[in-house]
């Protein structure tokens, strides 16, 4: 009887060490009534499962087709308009789709405005952006659009770029909410 408390406490031990490594990708759903039975059948106290940050991030791709929309950065930005770079950009992106323009507005007052081609932001991080009365589509595990919808983006991280009449952001997200669904 001995052999078998040995067994099963190396494999709860393993099992343990191994959610540690994976993190927090769901296994603490899945295998924590089990670790739970073993433990109560080795007449021990239960295994704490860890939880990894808590902060589970899902790759999803957003179409966004506003008339026009104003980025506000929360911090600097390397972004690349046509054959021109900006690095450490401190200011508003403007894009208005009706009138074909793109325009850049510095916080020191420096301003550029331009006819809308290949606009790329390689690095953005926006906390949270709010999207209301707007045409969508997210692209994730599945595929949501809204012609005239809202949605609640947190913890986004990726690119930003221009598509055919929208801004698609490309990345991670913490957590997207809509009306009736949610990625996160």
């Amino acid at each position: 009887m001995l052999e078998w408390k040995i067994l099963a406490a190396a494999f709860s031990a393993l099992l343990v060490i191994s959610m540690v490594l994976v993190g927090n990708t769901g296994l603490k759903d899945s295998f924590g009534g089990i670790v739970g039975r073993l433990t109560d059948w080795l007449g021990g106290s239960p295994v704490p499962i860890p939880v990894g940050s808590g902060k589970s991030t899902n790759t999803v791709s957003i179409a966004l087709y506003p008339k026009a929309f104003t980025l506000t950065p929360e911090s600097k930005l390397n972004l690349t308009l046509g054959d021109s770079s900006f690095e450490n950009f401190n200011g508003f992106v403007t894009f208005d789709f009706q009138s074909g323009k793109i325009s850049l507005q510095e916080k020191s007052g420096f301003s550029v405005s331009s006819p809308l081609k290949d606009f790329t932001i390689p690095d953005l991080k926006l906390s949270r952006l709010q999207i209301s009365g707007m045409k969508f589509t997210v692209h994730t595990q599945t595929d949501i659009t809204s012609e005239n919808g809202t949605m609640d983006i947190q913890g986004f991280s990726g690119t930003l770029s221009l598509g055919n009449s929208s801004i698609i952001l490309s990345g991670n997200v913490t957590k997207i909410t809509g009306e009736g669904w949610t990625v996160g």
